[in-house]
């Protein structure tokens, strides 16, 4: 069967398909991940109004693919997940066939030979398996996400341009495919605006089409255009389009005395209206270009209408509605991300910047609000002096360093140099920009990506965490110090992966290959790299550090790139080929595609989810930590998100209400914990919408009014809820911009024990009854108090005990993440529940509270056959690869099963203890969790429970690790010695706990004469490490 080459690019870009398909489907989790994961597969099952700006398409996909668990609710996460499968098996032929269009016009016109179409086949087959197999894609591609759907949209999006610039000439109908890029633009708003940036190639291929000739003058222009477009689209018309829904919708409603949501109906008739007319000119006058932008337009808005399903949901109330965007006017803030504030971009602030001393602040836009009962749109916030407005001798041109925040300001000057009151220079910025935002934000990932990998912990530019790498000794010794005799557990990491700068090589040799052959798509592709890359870099503006690493954002630039590797493939084919045959050909062909080879082998063992199901039984950890009916608070993303899931997805204990103390800030999350949803009751708020809508006791300051004693806490609420004068006063009252501001006077309060009701309600045990105290004593050591705080008081105020109360032991490690309540604290598994009995602590972090063991015995130790309450996802299974984020959410199970075998040891029950730690040490094991601080707990814990001998063999086991870690620290001279330091601190540190634990346990802290303490082994070895380290 003779097939044409159309044909066989056609079935070859299938195969990649099919080979990208079997690879994300064989390593799909099956149910939840950690960070968004939850929320999006939550919001997607049941089409619920996930957080800003929303991913109403991908939504919809995913709530489509979760009805092929026909009612399994514990499968609707893996079809979920199936939509990133899929989504990013789909890019991988449209990448395919990008690469051979590109590559073509690499050759000569006319008829190819064999062996041009062997090595164009080639060159898509080695640039699309790269990607496949490139470690960000990858990952997202295994997850429920946005960035793997958005990859496909952006995927096709760029093939769709290649294919009408090869048919613009021949076929009268090619402008459809321009037709389509706008509809996948407009549609993208619903997934992620990663689309919107292959604007300006898009352009660019449309200029080079229509003016073959080009000069400098056209070219700079055209580019100028470019963005221009893009600035239009994504700045100008998206925005507009809602600012215009919202004007009339207030005018229509306050002025002229409609119904809700006439305003809206109005603005749909105008730009229909406007659209039709639009066309029907451009037809009689004969503006063609116009016509075609008209329908381009259309098309866009056809696919951004995809918004109006989360107005939809948000009006159904549904349990998950952040930010509630029910109208047009919230539905802008919520597409403009107001819920995060803005950030400056190309000018603005630096970090220390002072505030204008005429005018501090200025006006911003008044917020609205939908008010049933008078039937209009109420201004909530009035937006004055609500703006930031910084001296002009403060701001300048491209601001890199602007966020004032504590953490933040302390990495500027740690990683700058520069001091608080230093002036902030452009020299500065551009600075921190190379070092830090492109070279640890964006090069490095790149690098994982293209070179290889060190391990996948988190990197704040320690030399063994987190690094490219290339996999030979002498250029990685370059940038990170001796790579002889690396420990073991470094070698052995699964996230260790090596490609030896392979897939890197190649792609610059197709850079410059097609730079060579043919400029013009060399400038398209180029600018499609920088706009996925660099641009995306400007705009973020990274602050140092971030929660977690960020590669995933820059994966259009890691796809573009493997374009240039695909020609890399003909690069050689046309510089190495023996007079260009079709043995040669094949023969590259083969050698190439062992690029994407080594990088499926290397990446596979990391990427692989296929059986772990962490994420979603912590999820439960947390849950069956509480008791029915029970209030539990949490703070991040990893305790809430795959909560969410559970309970929405699974029916999970809905009785259990979440608290997400990060958003209850906002008016829209009180909103929803007032309301009763599944099996959850309400919230206990007594607050009412007037008292806590936006803009209202956002935050409270305190003014020492000298008031002795104490308030209890209804008392202080009756106060912050007054409205009179008396309770504000002005700040920058001498100034254009004057501020009223609400305070308080009081910072001590006071919390009533009803002894009988705290009894009945089983907070306490009867037999306890004589720890439980009169009154809670509550010193709120804060000169301020936000909307949460004011919510959280009110709730512990009138709850009376009738409700459990329970903080995520990941709220936060200081006293002041849990109010100050610490000493009120019972560890109950993975929460503190909140109790009338004073425990004073010893004030460490991991230590808060008492401890109750009855109950964590019950729930957290799980005996084979029994009914698991705790159970570990499969984390102890060899083959199940445990990442950075998992391995984090560990660290608080350990400190717990320490601490409770350490209260077992206490009350005698040596031997439940010891049971403890064996089922801790089995579902947790070291060879997947390392030896770290909070592995200590448990060395302790067998030593406290009489196993002196299973202690000693985990204190040999980690002082080994140690011996190894220094040994190898040991090696590194001058500066990099200096950047070791911290970990060499803290092996030697880790070393001494070890010996301390010895001396306490083995020696039963006696007295030793110098001698004997020198003979210690392990002091030997510790002098020895400390010295070699010195």
């Amino acid at each position: 069967m003779n097939l044409s080459f159309k044909q066989i690019n056609s079935l070859a870009g299938w195969l990649t398909f099919f080979i990208a398909l079997f690879t994300y489907v064989s390593t799909l989790e099956p149910t939840v991940s950690f960070w968004d994961c939850g929320e999006y597969i939550a919001t997607s099952v049941k089409l619920q109004v996930g957080h800003p700006p929303g991913a109403p398409v991908f939504q919809l996909f995913a709530n489509v693919m979760s009805q092929l668990a026909l009612g399994d609710v514990t499968r609707q996460a893996f079809y979920v997940n199936m939509v990133s499968g899929l989504s990013s098996a789909f890019t991988i032929p449209f990448l395919f066939w990008t690469i051979t269009l590109l590559g073509r016009k690499l050759f000569d016109k006319g008829q190819l030979f064999m062996s041009q179409k062997i090595a164009l086949i080639g060159s898509g087959l080695v640039g699309s398996l790269a990607f496949t197999f490139s470690d960000s894609f990858w990952f997202s591609a295994v997850e429920g996400e946005v960035y793997a759907m958005s990859s496909c949209f952006t995927a096709i999006a760029f093939w769709a341009v290649l294919k009408w610039e090869s048919v613009a000439d021949t076929d009268e109908y090619a402008n459809r495919w321009l037709l389509l890029i706008a509809y996948l633009t407009g549609l993208s708003v619903g997934i992620h605006i990663l689309v919107f940036l292959t604007i300006p190639s898009v352009v660019m291929i449309y200029f080079y089409k229509k003016f073959p000739e080009v000069n400098w003058k056209k070219w700079f222009l055209a580019n100028a255009a470019s963005i221009g477009i893009l600035g239009l689209v994504f700045a100008v018309i998206i925005p507009f389009v809602l600012s215009l829904f919202g004007w009339l919708e207030i005018t229509s409603v306050n002025t002229i005395g409609l119904p809700k949501n006439s305003g809206s109906l109005l603005a749909f008739l105008l730009i229909s209206a406007v659209i039709f007319y639009g066309i029907y000119w451009a037809r009689k006058n004969n503006k063609p270009l116009i016509s075609q932008c008209i329908h381009a337009l259309v098309f866009l808005l056809i696919g951004y209408s995809s918004f109006v399903v989360l107005a939809i949901r948000s009006n159904a109330n549904t349990p998950i509605d952040e930010n509630n965007p029910e109208d047009a006017m919230s539905l802008l803030s919520y597409y403009n991300r107001d819920q995060y504030g803005d950030w400056p971009i190309l000018f603005g602030q630096s970090f220390n910047s002072q505030l204008d001393s005429k005018r501090p602040y200025t006006d911003g836009p008044p917020a609205y609000a939908f008010s049933s009962e008078t039937g209009e749109y109420e201004v909530t916030n009035d937006g004055k002096a609500s703006k930031p407005n910084y001296s002009k001798n403060d701001v300048g041109f491209f601001p890199r360093m602007w966020s004032d925040q504590n953490n933040h300001v302390q990495n500027y000057q740690k990683l700058m140099g520069v001091k608080t009151g230093d002036k902030i220079e452009f020299k500065d910025h551009f600075r921190f920009f190379i070092d830090y935002q492109v070279g640890q934000m964006w090069f490095r990932y790149f690098m994982w990506n293209f070179s290889g990998r060190q391990n996948d912990d988190q990197n704040r530019y320690e030399l063994s965490k987190g690094n490219w790498i290339t996999g030979i000794s002498f250029i990685d010794e370059m940038r990170l110090g001796p790579q002889t005799n690396l420990p073991d557990h470094f070698l052995s990491n699964p996230s260790r992966n090596v490609y030896f700068g392979l897939p890197l090589i190649l792609g610059i040799l197709g850079l410059y290959f097609q730079a060579k052959r043919d400029k013009k798509n060399a400038w398209v592709v180029t600018l499609l790299f920088l706009f996925t890359g660099l641009a995306i870099v400007v705009y973020t503006n990274h602050k140092p550090f971030e929660p977690r690493e960020r590669d995933y954002a820059f994966v259009g630039s890691f796809y573009v790139f493997a374009i240039w590797i695909g020609m890399g493939v003909i690069a050689l084919f046309e510089w190495l080929g023996k007079h260009r045959s079709t043995l040669s050909a094949a023969v590259i062909t083969i050698i190439s595609l062992s690029i994407p080879a080594l990088m499926a082998s290397q990446n596979w063992d990391d990427h692989d989810r296929s059986d772990r199901y962490t994420a979603r039984e912590i999820a439960k950890m947390y849950l069956n930590s509480c008791e029915p009916n029970a209030i539990l608070f949490t703070n991040g993303d990893n305790d809430t998100f795959p909560l969410w899931y559970i309970q929405e997805v699974e029916g999970y204990r809905t009785d259990v209400r979440i608290v997400n103390l990060s958003l209850l800030n906002t008016d829209w999350y009180i909103d929803m914990m007032k309301r009763k949803f599944y099996e959850g009751e309400a919230v206990p708020l007594t607050f009412v919408k007037k008292d806590y809508v936006q803009g209202t006791r956002d935050v409270l300051y305190y003014q020492d009014l000298k008031i002795s004693g104490r308030w209890y806490a209804k008392d202080f609420l009756k106060y912050a809820l007054r409205n009179d004068e008396g309770v504000f006063f002005t700040a920058f009252p001498n100034t254009q911009s004057p501020k009223k501001l609400q305070f308080f006077p009081m910072k001590n309060l006071r919390i009533p024990v009803d002894k009988n009701k705290v009894i009945a309600n089983k907070v306490v045990e009867a037999s306890d009854s004589s720890k439980i105290v009169d009154y809670i004593d509550w010193n709120w050591n804060s000169n301020v108090i936000s909307k949460r705080d004011l919510m959280l008081i009110d709730l512990i105020a009138n709850n009376d005990w009738s409700r459990p109360i329970y903080f995520s032991t990941t709220v936060g490690s200081s006293a002041s993440s849990f109010f100050w309540l610490q000493k009120y604290f019972r560890l109950e598994g993975l929460a503190y529940r909140f109790v009338p009995v004073f425990t004073e602590g010893s004030g460490n972090q991991f230590d808060f509270g008492s401890v109750n063991a009855d109950k964590m015995m019950s729930i957290m130790y799980n005996p084979e056959g029994e009914e698991s309450k705790f159970n570990f996802g499969n984390m102890e299974k060899p083959d199940v690869f445990l990442d950075e984020t998992v391995r984090r959410s560990t660290f608080n199970l350990r400190i717990n099963y320490g601490r409770l075998a350490s209260e077992l040891s206490n009350r005698g029950r040596n031997e439940e203890a010891l049971k403890v730690l064996d089922f801790a040490m089995e579902k947790m094991p070291v060879s997947k969790l390392g030896y770290d601080y909070f592995f200590l707990n448990l060395i302790e814990g067998y030593y406290k429970a009489g196993d002196k001998e299973k202690a000693k063999s985990y204190i040999d086991e980690f002082s080994k690790v140690m011996e190894n870690e220094l040994r190898f620290y040991a090696q590194f001279k001058g500066a990099d010695k200096r950047a070791v330091k911290n970990e060499i601190q803290t092996d030697l540190q880790f070393m001494q706990m070890l010996a301390r634990m010895l001396m306490q346990y083995e020696y039963n802290n006696s007295p030793l004469t110098q001698e004997e303490y020198n003979n210690l082994e392990l002091i030997q070895l510790y002098e020895e490490l400390a010295e070699l380290c010195g």
